[in-house]
């Protein structure tokens, strides 16, 4: 994953699921040239073995990206901005 600049904040998103739905989304939102993604976690997610994930992105893509995972009927039980 790219190193976070000055306008983009890690974001901390906490899964009901991570399958298919979820992974969607999200590889939907690693193709935004803003948006980084952990290629490995997403590997992780689509193995069943990860229901969090780390992206670095503006802030505001976060609530689209909550509103994605609703919409694709994805529990979000956490989203966290972390510190850089």
């Amino acid at each position: 994953m790219r190193p976070c600049s000055s306008r983009l904040r890690r974001v901390l998103f906490v899964l009901g699921s991570g399958k298919s739905p979820a992974l969607e989304v999200f590889e939907a939102v690693a193709q935004q040239r803003s948006t980084s993604v952990d290629l490995q976690h997403l590997a992780e997610m689509a193995a069943g073995r990860r229901r969090s994930l780390t992206l670095c992105t503006p802030m505001q893509m976060v609530p689209e990206i909550v509103r994605s995972l609703a919409y694709s009927n994805v529990a979000v039980y956490q989203v966290q901005l972390l510190e850089e």
